[in-house]
């Protein structure tokens, strides 16, 4: 009898990866916001669903944790790419701006690089990339180290603890402080511009910017 999807994470997932050194304090299970479709031409929200898990660092004790990628668990069953589509899904509209995707059946993974924008072939769940691994790899890729000057906006607590911001505000105000420790690292001009949609939290993230930016500029 093969293990259905939520037993798939807690017997074979959660312990392949926890040994691999994600402990649940580098993890966040986030709920995300139910779409959107038009059906006879009328609008109907769809139930909201959850992101399994969202891989993240934390340089010390006294910083926010950086989102660094996805991963999404689907049933022993079923080949461990089956769920890749659904979580590059979730990263290409930037809804979390992680920069790696994963999807595991408990027993293989398989991986999509959104810098190179290659996916792998499947590899065991042992082999699974540790947090040092994924930081060295995103640090490469962005251009500039965690432990830098240049980053330390984006390392920032939230005043009111977590539990005041949204995955989606989250995501952008990261993506704003990444490009900023871009432009810095590469001496260009610190800009960046958000597009966001009615009811996202502007006036959240435009507050959380400024501290943000008027503390460490």
């Amino acid at each position: 009898m093969t293990l259905n999807e939520s037993d798939t994470r807690a017997k074979l997932i959660d312990p392949a990866i926890h040994k691999r050194g994600w402990s649940e304090d580098f993890i966040k299970r986030e709920e995300t916001a139910g779409a959107v479709e038009i059906i006879n031409g009328k609008a109907r929200r769809r139930s909201r669903g959850k992101i399994d898990y969202v891989l993240r660092l934390k340089v010390n004790d006294h910083t926010q944790p950086v989102a660094l990628a996805l991963l999404e668990a689907k049933k022993e069953s079923l080949p461990p790419g089956h769920g890749l589509d659904q979580a590059k899904g979730y990263a290409e509209c930037r809804r979390h701006n992680v920069k790696f995707v994963f999807s595991s059946n408990g027993h293989l993974f398989v991986e999509f690089d959104c810098f190179t924008g290659l996916t792998t072939k499947p590899k065991p769940i042992s082999q699974f990339p540790a947090p040092d691994e994924l930081r060295t790899r995103y640090e490469q890729g962005m251009g500039f180290t965690l432990n830098s000057p240049a980053a330390s906006p984006l390392l920032q607590q939230y005043p009111g603890g977590e539990g005041t911001r949204r995955y989606y505000q989250d995501a952008a105000i990261r993506a704003v402080m990444e490009k900023i420790a871009q432009c810095a690292e590469t001496g260009q001009s610190k800009r960046a511009l958000l597009s966001l949609a009615t009811g996202a939290g502007k006036t959240f993230i435009a507050v959380n910017l400024l501290k943000r930016l008027s503390f460490h500029f």
